[in-house]
Parts: structure tokens; sequence; C-alpha cells
């Protein structure tokens, strides 16, 4: 009877989850490896959050209004969850950090071509912890964008701390002693791989009541994140983003008009998804003239290609053979070197004059040199 009552349950359970996970749509599961969107944008809540985080009071769901907006038709939409105990947690942010890898890897984010985050609070630090141990998966980041994330740490951190062993309050209080927030940021702009990242940042201009999540650190109305916070260290050519909100509803757009969704578009259409394409671009070198029975050659003969900075174009390889040749014979064929980053491909070649003979003489040769590049161009994809 018990182990009939145990698989009836579990039946039960596994349709209640069947259904539930047809009913979120795409959010629910990690997409298939082989139907991927060229971008994904994951969400990732803040201590003491879940799922529901991104959950307006009137029931619209941020990830959702993202993913029926044609104007994001080129992402998929990942929700991200991580261990928050709701007192007296047990792992620190580095350990969270690796959690929430393993969890983006489990949902193929990484198997993106190109990946962006919403963060919220905790979440922003997690996410630059979790990059600086995983560089060639932060390679595939284009942006960052964060609401309320304590970049230089919270007080009420300080005051959590005081009756909360959680090390993740350890790791967000404020002050200029909290060693691993400067280390963390010190560690962000000396590597590479990381500050190539954009960082925007949205801010909180309403206090926080005492009540759920982190409200429960309250005993009044508070500024959870304050302005420097939450914007250090973000990118200055995007002014950061004030959002007429306490640090819980930062993250809970009513709709699309809401502040907090159309600054993270407005981002995404100044970073629009990139697709590589690969061409290719000839260019000819100077005629080159010989004399009868005499050598035309070099080891380094540079011939250039005009490169578009505006879309990053780089030589991936290069070709050369000689054109328009007339009364010469090849002792050596065209052949490239090397290449040099802005695009010049250097050659060397040699070949000489034909030689004489009782019809024609000693007549002159010449010849030129024609270069195949390919080029890879990032070609922003309009949406």
């Amino acid at each position: 009877m018990g182990e009939r009552f145990v698989v009836r349950s579990t039946i039960a359970v596994f349709r209640v989850l069947f259904l539930v996970c047809i009913a979120a749509g795409p959010l629910c599961c990690a997409a298939r490896a082989d139907d991927l969107k060229p971008r994904v944008i994951v969400f990732v809540h803040g201590i003491h959050g879940s799922r529901d985080t991104w959950r307006a009071s009137n029931g619209a769901y941020w990830p959702q209004l993202i993913q029926t907006d044609p104007h994001f038709h080129q992402s998929d939409v990942v929700v991200a969850e991580y261990p928050t105990p709701s007192m007296r947690g047990a792992l620190s942010t580095q350990k969270l950090a690796q959690i929430l890898f393993e969890r983006l890897q489990a949902q193929n984010v990484w198997q993106h071509r190109e990946v962006v985050f919403i963060a919220h609070s905790l979440g922003g630090i997690l996410i630059e912890e979790m990059l600086l141990n995983h560089p060639e998966d932060a390679a595939h980041v284009r942006f960052i964008v964060s609401y309320s994330t304590p970049h230089e740490g919270s007080f009420v951190a300080n005051l959590a701390s005081i009756y909360d062993s959680d090390p993740l309050l350890t790791d967000l209080r404020d002050g200029n002693d909290n060693s691993f927030l400067m280390d963390l940021e010190q560690k962000w702009r000396s590597t590479p791989s990381a500050a190539s990242i954009h960082r925007y940042c949205a801010y909180e201009t309403l206090d926080t009541s005492a009540g759920a999540g982190v409200g429960r650190y309250l005993g009044a109305h508070t500024r959870v994140v304050s302005y420097y916070s939450a914007t250090y260290g973000c990118d200055t050519d995007t002014p950061p983003q004030r959002i007429p909100a306490d640090h819980i509803d930062i993250v809970r757009p009513a709709n699309r008009s809401a502040d907090a969704y159309a600054f993270f578009a407005s981002v995404y259409r100044n970073n629009p998804v990139i697709d590589e394409v690969d061409s290719v671009r000839d260019n000819r070198g100077p005629n080159l003239n010989v004399d009868c029975n005499r050598t035309n050659a070099s080891d380094d003969l540079e011939v250039p290609v005009t490169l578009d900075p505006s879309l990053h174009e780089q030589v991936l390889s290069a070709q050369a053979e000689f054109a328009d040749a007339d009364n010469i014979r090849v002792t050596s064929p065209p052949t490239v070197t090397r290449i040099d980053p802005g695009g010049i491909a250097h050659i060397s070649y040699a070949f000489k004059g034909r030689g004489r003979d009782l019809i024609f003489g000693c007549p002159a040769g010449h010849a030129s040199i024609l270069v195949h590049f390919t080029i890879r161009s990032e070609v922003p994809v309009k949406e």
C-alpha cells in the first residue's frame, strides 16, 4: 500500500510540474542546444530573491514582457535561480557564483553567441564574481544592466549582520574596510575579458519599508542601496538611470512603458546583436617591372586592405597571386609571410624577365600581385 501511494504521488507531482512547465513556456526550461537564438537575456535576482523577483503587483512578469516583445526576437530569455536562504545562510558569494555558473551551464546559456544580464542587487555582484572565474565564457558577454547593485556595499548589510550570520551580508557591508568588494572591482578592471564588458546601472529613489525580502532587516523606511554604491564602476557614456521605485519594486515594471523596462530596452538598442560575416576582399599591389634577364624580388612587399573600424573588421587570412603577368618567368610565387593587425599583408616573391629570343629581342616584363583578403565583419542585426 505504501509503495503504491509513493508511485501515485510521484506521478501526480510529475504531471503538475509538466503542466506548470507548459504554462510557463520557454522560461521554465533550458532552450534546446540546436535551436538557440544569437543572444540570450539572463535575469539574476538578488539576496532572498526568486523567480518571482521580477513580477509586478499587477501580475506583469518582466521576463515574459521581453519574451513577447518583437524588439527582442533575436534573444532567448532565461530566468536564473540560486539558493538564497531566508535567514542564517552558509554560502559565500564565491560559492553562490559557482552555483550560478553551473545552473546557467545546464540552461545552455554559454552556448549562445552573445550573453547579456539583467541583475538585481546581489545578482550583479555574483555575475561579476562568476565572470572573473570563467574568462572564456565572459568573452561572450556583451553587457550587464544592474538595478540597485551595491558595488560599494550597503549599510543595511551592516545592520543585518548584527543578528544574521549569513556570509553574504559580510560581503555586502558598507565601509572602506570591505576588502571583498574592493578586490572584486580591482580584479574586474585589470582583467581584459571582464573590463571589455559594458556595465550599465539604474538606482532606486524611494525608501524601502520593513517587510519581506531585504525589508526584514529594516525597522523603518530606508534607502537600501545609495546612488553612489549603485552606480560605482558603471559606464560613463550612458548616465545611470533614475527609477522611481524602492529596492524591491525597482525590478518589477508593470508594463513596457515603465522606466526600468525602457532603460534596458534603450541599452539593448544601443548594443545590437552582432552577426559575424566573413567575406573576401581583393586588393592589387603596385605594378612590378623587370628588364630582360633581370630579377625583380622582394622579401617584404606590403599590400594593404581598407578595414571599417565601425564594423570591427579584422583580416583572418590572405592569399596572393601574380596578375597581369607578361614576359616573365616565375622563380618564387607570391607568399603571404604575415599580416599586420591594421590589414597590411607582407609578401615575398621573385620573378625574372623572359630573356632574349630571335624574334622579339629582349623585351621587358611586368606583373602585379593580387591579394585575396578574408575579412570578418561584425554587422549589427536589425530587430
